[in-house]
């Protein structure tokens, strides 16, 4: 059982997207990754990259500034920044958050799907796997699909869905699903380990059948802590009658109050009961980026890794 982040990170302080999107190129930049991916490192089995900038535009800007033909990325620049900065620290293990094609698909046209421009879409997310996958220390490759089961209007069918999603790489692929809906039409994919969140809605377990899991010689990421700090927030300030807002010492207590090291724990145990050894990887639900400082969501991976150690130990 491996801990991992979905990617997303907080900015430093004083630090915006529109400065990111100036400056990709800099030291300055390239530093600010790598200070962010050593400080997951610290607590995770399998740190992503710090996804600093926008899940949409970061691949869809470059796949149509590089196309070779409408939504088809020439190879050669199907390349992350944020990746190479990583490399460059020759770390030990790497997990790489690429956005799925329908995702990005969604985003740029809707639910109704053209299926040439939604496999042009495809095989460059392809290429993005192909070229991260070349290093060595990439262990894992998430393909982020958070509109799967969860948008009305789309609504692929099975073949599409393997077509699109067919990966033959040496490391894992993950799914990130934010609603299990669609689980069980992904199990003829590409796609290795299916990521399920149930940090904050634990019932979210029960869609899921480890026999048919297992039949498909599948895994599982399972999200066993909450990364929505603006529900742990309010919470906090219900139970409390404060005001926890923009104060990051009762922020921080909002933390290991609503989301102890023994919550945590219940969760992953909860989990190995009902899956077993399907649990190949455990994380926070979703990306940390909304927290308000990278202090504070380093703090909910700590409390995430003493819940695993506890479990392991």
């Amino acid at each position: 059982m491996k801990v991992d982040d979905i990617g997303s990170f907080p900015l430093p302080e004083g630090i915006g997207r529109d400065w990111i999107n100036g400056n990709i190129n800099t030291r300055e930049y390239e530093e600010m990754v790598q200070r962010a991916f050593l400080m997951k490192a610290k607590v995770l089995d399998l740190p992503t990259y710090p996804q600093f900038r926008d899940m949409i535009e970061m691949f869809l800007d470059p796949i149509k500034k590089f196309q070779e033909e409408p939504y088809l990325i020439d190879r050669k620049k199907a390349l992350i920044p944020e990746l190479e900065y990583v490399e460059k620290m020759r770390v030990e293990r790497v997990r790489v958050c690429i956005t799925g094609p329908f995702e990005l698909y969604y985003k740029e046209f809707g639910g109704v799907i053209y299926e040439d421009v939604l496999l042009n879409i495809a095989e460059s997310i392809r290429r993005f796997v192909e070229n991260a996958t070349r290093y060595e220390n990439v262990k894992c490759i998430s393909i982020d699909e958070p509109s799967l089961g969860i948008a009305p209007d789309l609504q692929p069918d099975i073949d599409l869905l393997n077509k699109a999603l067919d990966y033959s790489v040496r490391a894992d692929v993950q799914i990130h699903l934010h609603d299990p809906l669609y689980y069980d039409r992904l199990l003829e994919t590409g796609i290795d380990v299916i990521g399920i969140e149930c940090g904050k809605k634990m019932e979210n377990m029960d869609f899921i059948d480890a026999e048919i899991v297992e039949a498909a010689d599948k895994k599982l990421r399972i999200g066993v802590a909450r990364s929505d700090i603006d529900g742990i927030i309010a919470e906090f300030n219900s139970l409390h009658n404060v005001n926890a807002w923009g104060n990051e010492e009762l922020i921080s207590l909002a933390i290991d109050e609503i989301e102890p090291v023994e919550r945590i724990e219940g969760r992953i145990r909860a989990a190995l009961e009902k899956f077993g050894d399907l649990v190949e990887y455990v994380g926070p639900d979703c990306g940390l980026f909304s927290f308000p400082s990278q202090k504070l969501a380093l703090q909910l991976l700590e409390n995430l890794r003493k819940a695993v150690d506890s479990v392991e130990g």
